[in-house]
Order: structure tokens, then sequence, then C-alpha cells
């Protein structure tokens, strides 16, 4: 589905750079979300196995605690006392999972990660644990589209920046949209990260990568943060 939602920027992308993209599955089978078995066929998978409401009524409920927020740390505060969306069922932590599947692929190791949604939520929290653990990035850089909260790795729930002291410290890109419920979650991942190597870039639409004239402001985007890393396209 990311591969699907990605494709203009890929495309963009890899007609000026050298760039290969590899995509990794959540390990957790799961029904598909609303409208998505009308777009994509199965099977499906998640990173994260959790309870609560379905998708609409999450939505609703962002939209109504966005509200009173006064900052998206607050905002991740108040899903964690409604115990929203963070409550996992799997016996073994999405980090662990994500980071067995990039050791053990035959293509790593990676340079950087792309990644939407629950899926920025699992890599930034592998790279936050890193980071707390003293050890070296695993990416060099990072670009996060919509991203819901990282996640403690005690599962107590979201990693906030008045909380955390650790922060990711490689380039990175957020692609959020005003109208997205989420929004105040992928700020609250923003906040995590270095402000000076961080950029923040509002596309103004909703829960998705969206193509058309954008897309080119987007790719442009991404092609800035692996500059920032070094890399030399």
């Amino acid at each position: 589905i990311l591969k699907t939602l990605l494709a203009p920027v890929i495309y963009d992308l890899t007609e000026s750079v050298k760039i290969d993209f590899v995509f990794i599955n959540g390990s957790i089978e799961c029904p598909p979300s609303v409208g998505i078995a009308e777009q994509y066929d199965g099977p499906y998978y998640r990173f994260l196995d959790s309870h609560g409401p379905n998708a609409k009524e999450l939505a609703r409920l962002a939209r109504s605690m966005s509200r009173s927020a006064v900052s998206p740390e607050d905002f991740a505060r108040e899903w964690r006392t409604q115990g929203m969306g963070m409550t996992m069922t799997s016996s073994a932590h999405p980090c662990d999972l994500l980071e067995q599947q990039l050791e053990n692929h035959p293509d790593g190791p990676f340079d950087g990660v792309i990644a939407f949604s629950e899926g920025c939520s699992v890599a930034a929290s592998l790279m936050l644990r890193r980071a707390a653990q003293g050890k070296a990035p695993l990416f060099a850089f990072a670009v996060f589209f919509c991203a819901i909260f990282a996640i403690h790795f005690d599962r107590s729930g979201a990693i906030l920046a008045d909380e955390y002291p650790a922060r990711i410290s490689v380039p990175t890109l957020h692609v959020v949209g005003a109208r997205d419920p989420a929004l105040l979650s992928s700020l609250a991942l923003y906040n995590l990260c270095d402000h000076d190597l961080a950029v923040l870039y509002d596309h103004g639409k909703g829960h998705t990568i969206p193509w058309g004239p954008i897309t080119k402001e987007i790719t442009n985007g991404v092609c800035e943060c692996i500059r920032r890393a070094q890399y030399d396209l």
C-alpha cells in the first residue's frame, strides 16, 4: 500500500537520483481499514496490534481532543489517559520485530527510512531507543509522512519530548497535513527530533500522501533531506 501511495514520489526521485527502495511489511496480519479493501488486494499487515476504536471513531476522537489541546504533548497525554490506540496485544515489541527484519534483510544495511502513519511510530521509536542507549543512529536520514506517536519501550504509551531526553539526531523531513486528525501526533514526533536538522512540510490535506502538482514539492523535500545527510545525489 505504501508503495502505491509513494508511487509519484518514487517516480520523481528515480528520474533524477540513484536511489533504491525496499518495502517492509508489518508482522501482524489484520483486517483492512475503511476503504482499503476496495483499492488494494489482501492480505493486509500492520506493525501495531492494538486495542481501541475503529479508524473512523479514532479520527472523530482525535479531532475532538485537538480542539482543546494546548500542545502536541498535551494531546498525546490525553490519548494516554483515555487508553486509546497504544495498548499493544502482541507479546513482542514492534521495535524488536522491525530491528530483526532490518538486520536480516538481504538488501540491508539501509541508508534511510521513509515511513507513513504507524510505520513512522515504529521507526522513530527504534531510532529513539538506540539514541537513549548511546548507539549509533540506525539510519542517516528519515522521512515521516503523517506520523503517529512514537511508542515507549515499556509499553506505557507515547514518547513525549517534555518527558523524554533522547532525540533523533539525523536529518528528518516531517510531511504533515493540516486536515489530518493525527496532525498533533505528527508534531509530537517532530518535537522528538533535533530541530536544527528537522524540516516540517504541510501538504494541507488529510491523513494521506497527496498526488498532483504537490508531488514535486514533496520530492524536493526528500532530496534535500538526503542531501543534508551528506549523500551525493
